[in-house]
């Protein structure tokens, strides 16, 4: 089960991958360097997850398929990426100028 700051931040890009173009280009940029903060391979299966910053979404099991995890593993993974992620300074000046 997710903590509240990593279910906030799933949600924001779940948002996110669902209606491109409702953020500025300044808060992409943003948060595509928040996203660098991850291991490559961990930055591109998020991305792809979500389908945000130009990546299309691909679901979770061909995730996992394609990189080889169970789909148990993917998730944790993903969310413990995103958990890394909700919690640095980086985020949560992001979380507090975005508006939908």
């Amino acid at each position: 089960l997710m903590d509240a700051l990593t279910a906030e931040m799933h949600a924001v890009l779940m948002h996110l991958g669902q209606n491109p173009g409702c953020i500025s280009h300044r808060m992409e940029h943003y948060i595509e360097h928040i996203f660098h903060l991850l291991p490559a391979d961990h930055e591109t299966i998020a991305l792809q997850y979500f389908g945000i910053l130009g990546k299309t979404a691909v679901p979770l099991d061909r995730l996992a398929e394609t990189n080889g995890y169970s789909l148990e593993t993917m998730a944790m993974q993903i969310e413990t990426d995103l958990r890394r992620l909700a919690v640095t300074p980086e985020w949560q000046m992001v979380r507090r100028l975005i508006q939908f």
